[in-house]
């Protein structure tokens, strides 16, 4: 476990380190600038400072994950990445502020496509599909339900292997079928809201290409983890799946390629436009509506889906009624997974 833990803090230091590549020229930081201020002096001892924190950082949780696995501390690993997380966003915040006083005022032209948006073909199968999977686990299981060891397997290690118990009550049973219908329901709006709630900021021809391509592997890995939220749901019963059928394990390669290309990619395909391809004007978000450069809250934006201003992939218009829907089923799902330790030991 100690290599695990090593392997994801080393990661999320690594992802942390490459962000201010994968962004918009003409955003830094989420801070709109002009395209030619990466360039600058200025901004290359920004990226020096943010870049020396997240190294600090991640060096310090390196040693911490050390510390815990020597300690045989598994479970505070969690906590631990949770917290070198937070330490980068305090060292992208300061780089956020240092970015502000070179702001520079959106550009007043304005693109429209007068194409109409088409849906997206085959999407509502694809967006039933788990529901199904989720529903043919949870009668399988069921069905089988004399043939669940007890205490059943409910958490599994990278590899495929039971490294976690809970004892087999209808209780218990449901609660974890309940969130994972709850986390398959916030991918669904996830998707939804990229497809039909979220603009197009490109028009020409080849940004436009690019932004669409980058927009479908986008949508292709959040549809792969609502298909691996649901296929988890058979592992009870078979707790080998993910290494004797690989069905778990192909979803896992699969949202991981689509996530390394996305990042190749660079935030909708701009790092792969040609030379001669000029970028589009920012991203039609105004500055002041993004709360410390993370957090997206305009209430006259329509749209619920948003390009992220740091990193790649969307986040939510925070001023939307959907937004707070998405978080309610985060939080209780979050709150089942909690409560299951408790309710357990009773």
């Amino acid at each position: 476990m100690t290599i695990l833990w090593l392997v994801m803090v080393s990661l999320i230091g690594a992802i942390q380190y490459a962000i201010p590549q994968l962004t918009r020229r003409d955003i830094f930081f989420s801070v709109t600038v002009a395209p030619d201020f990466r360039d600058t002096a200025q901004a290359r001892r920004i990226v020096a400072a943010y870049r020396h924190g997240i190294t600090v950082v991640t060096l310090i949780a390196l040693a911490i994950a050390i510390e815990v696995g020597a300690r045989g501390a598994g479970l505070l690993g969690a906590g631990l990445l949770m917290l070198e997380l937070l330490c980068a966003v305090a060292v992208f915040v300061l780089a956020h502020r240092r970015t502000v006083p070179f702001r520079t005022a959106p550009s007043t032209a304005r693109e429209a496509s007068l194409d109409p948006q088409l849906p997206m073909p085959g999407l509502v199968p694809l967006l039933v599909g788990p529901y199904l999977l989720l529903g043919a686990a949870t009668l399988t299981l069921l069905s089988h339900w004399n043939e669940i060891p007890n205490p059943m397997p409910v958490h599994w290690d990278l590899v495929g292997n039971p490294n976690g118990w809970m004892p087999k009550t209808p209780r218990i049973f449901w609660m974890i079928n309940g969130a994972y219908l709850l986390l398959c329901l916030v991918s669904t709006l996830f998707v939804v809201g990229i497809v039909y709630y979220s603009r197009r900021i490109a028009v020409s021809e080849i940004k436009l290409r690019e932004e669409g391509r980058f927009r479908w592997i986008g949508i292709g890995v959040m549809l792969a983890g609502s298909y691996l939220i649901a296929a988890l749901a058979f592992l009870p019963l078979y707790p080998h799946i993910a290494t004797e059928f690989g069905g778990v394990a192909a979803l896992l390669v699969i949202m991981s390629v689509g996530a390394l290309e996305l990042a190749r990619r660079g935030q909708s395909g701009v790092r792969l436009l040609p030379s001669g391809a000029s970028e589009n004007v920012a991203d039609r978000t105004p500055d002041a509506c993004w709360k410390w450069g993370m957090i997206y809250y305009n209430p006259d934006d329509p749209a619920l889906m948003v390009e992220k201003r740091f990193g790649i992939g969307w986040t939510l218009n925070f001023a939307h009624r959907g937004a707070w829907v998405c978080i309610a089923l985060i939080l209780v799902a979050v709150a089942f997974s909690l409560s299951l330790p408790m309710i357990a030991r009773r």
